[in-house]
């Protein structure tokens, strides 16, 4: 059936004709473009009607890194820990949360949760001691707030094999207590990963659920498409079975992990296997040709594990996770293979590493390859942004907290600098370290960055049209166009309208995917 979108304003994000009255969808694509009048007089007999009543309406947003299924999973499955309490309510906290992890042998669960915040704790204080004396049978392992680090009792660091004898892995630190050797349970980057690997799978229906109502959530925000920033293989079985069940109602550029165990949620043999094997991952709404590299941590306290820049300019390779030949050979593979990395960074240093990589195979395969990304970009040296453009290589903004004080690191995310300089820019939540996949705040902060805010028509661009270029896919989606497909999301106030200080508060009422409403905050309300 046939669906008429009248009686509105319809920014197309679509060259001259920016502005439209109404839409004309039949199997998922606009057909027709224009006035309230012209749609109507080509609609057929049984078109279903919904009358915006003057609202805007524009594109659904593209939201360039979420980790859907980890979401799902902390938010849904997970316990959750009051953010910066100490570790005596932190205790109460998880004896009380009734969570049911995945469980070792049919015998004791896991318990799972987060976020910590080790500031929050007193001197040796964040020690496995603690979860001991509450769990000293339960395996536990806990995030901290970077997602990058954990903590881990001792009957995980038992199920793991992890003893004061083990040594600190490439790429990684257990920490341990002072003058000793004797591991406190907190392990840094990639030495959470054999705790990590230690854990289960959770049953396929704890997996499914996750999906599904990830999915909804983005949705409920007006997102319609995104790239999974760490697409597992649990990850893309439940986005496969979604699939299969009609249910999926999302374009997914699923970002391949290449050797990150704990993202990754595989080992990295597995992970290599699943590359190899992209193509049987692959579905009507899943594209599976990308990857996904972390080349250092998070710049964030205690542990500070980005990777910035010597005194001399170069690479300070202390928190870079992949060497540079290592990475140059990887990144120039992927690229001969037409494969589009996205590399996390998050420092000066890694930064510039990943542009010598991405420069290098340009250099080896020709100029004409793949789009890559760049993760993150937190901070970027000032002799690095007109590489990115130079280059081909996407700023990828995120997690979308510039707008939150507490997260606010000074010099951080210039996006006018990025734009000014040539390169292409997209942006993203990195939900799971955000309560919600919400882009609106982050919409509303970029146009009050000072000297590197962006104008609102360009900022919507970046998040609609921009990110549908950025996947490839920008002569299917991204706009409202006649043959594109029919991703619409209804607002409750016009945000090119609106004081700016009302634009992070604006509320989707419809979300429209293919033609096919997959979010009323107000059933009814519309038609």
């Amino acid at each position: 059936m046939a669906t008429a979108v009248l009686n509105g304003r319809l920014y197309t994000v679509a060259g001259d004709e920016i502005w439209a009255e109404a839409a004309l969808i039949e199997n998922g694509v606009f057909t027709v473009v224009g006035t309230t009048a012209e749609v109507r007089d080509a609609a057929p007999a049984d078109t279903e009607c919904i009358d915006l009543q003057g609202r805007m309406a524009m594109p659904g947003l593209h939201d360039a890194h979420v980790h859907l299924l980890v979401s799902g999973l902390k938010f849904q499955h997970e316990c959750r820990i009051t953010p910066g309490v100490a570790a005596e309510q932190m205790v109460e906290e998880l004896a009380g949360c009734g969570c049911t992890g995945p469980a070792v042998d049919g015998e004791r669960e896991w318990l799972i949760g987060g976020e910590i915040f080790p500031h929050a704790f007193g001197e040796g204080e964040l020690d496995r001691q603690v979860l001991d004396e509450a769990f000293p049978d339960r395996p536990v392992f806990l995030y901290d707030h970077t997602a990058h680090n954990g903590m881990a009792n001792s009957r995980a660091l038992e199920l793991a094999g992890l003893d004061d004898d083990v040594e600190d892995p490439p790429g990684g630190r257990f920490i341990r207590r002072p003058g000793s050797r004797e591991l406190t349970g907190e392990l840094i980057e990639q030495a959470r990963w054999p705790v990590m690997r230690a854990i289960p799978d959770y049953p396929r229906e704890v997996y499914l659920e996750a999906m599904r109502w990830a999915v909804a959530t983005c949705h409920e925000f007006g997102i319609t498409s995104v790239q999974e920033a760490g697409a597992s293989a649990q990850a893309l079985r439940a986005l496969r079975e979604l699939e299969d069940a009609g249910e999926l109602h999302l374009h997914v550029a699923a970002h391949l992990p290449w050797r990150e165990e704990g993202f990754g949620m595989a080992s990295t043999a597995d992970l290599d296997r699943s590359i190899a094997h992209r193509a049987e991952l692959a579905s009507a709404h899943v594209d599976t040709r990308f990857i996904k590299i972390w080349l250092d941590g998070a710049p964030l306290p205690p542990h500070m594990t980005h990777a910035d820049l010597l005194a001399d300019g170069s690479v300070d390779q202390t928190n870079i996770l992949v060497p540079p030949d290592q990475l140059l050979e990887k990144l120039r593979g992927f690229d001969a293979e037409g494969l589009s990395v996205k590399i996390h960074c998050t420092g000066r240093g890694s930064v510039r590493a990943a542009l010598d990589a991405i420069e290098g195979a340009r250099r080896d395969n020709g100029p004409d390859g793949p789009i890559h990304e760049i993760a993150h970009c937190t901070f970027i040296h000032d002799d690095d942004y007109q590489r990115l453009g130079h280059l081909n290589v996407v700023a990828e903004m995120s997690p979308a907290l510039w707008h939150t004080e507490a997260f606010n690191l000074p010099g951080s995310y210039k996006f006018g600098t990025v734009l000014r300089s040539g390169a292409t820019m997209t942006v993203g939540s990195d939900w799971i370290n955000t309560p919600n996949p919400n882009l609106f705040p982050a919409l509303q902060g970029m146009l009050q960055w000072g000297e590197n805010s962006v104008e609102l028509p360009t900022a919507i661009e970046l998040m609609t049209s921009g990110g549908a270029r950025v996947v490839g896919r920008s002569d299917r989606r991204g706009s409202v166009e006649v043959g594109k497909s029919a991703d619409l999301i209804v607002l409750d106030r016009n945000i090119l309208e609106v004081p700016t200080d009302e634009v992070g508060g604006t509320q989707v009422l419809r979300t429209l995917v293919e033609g096919r409403t997959v979010f009323e905050r107000e059933p009814d309300l519309l038609r």
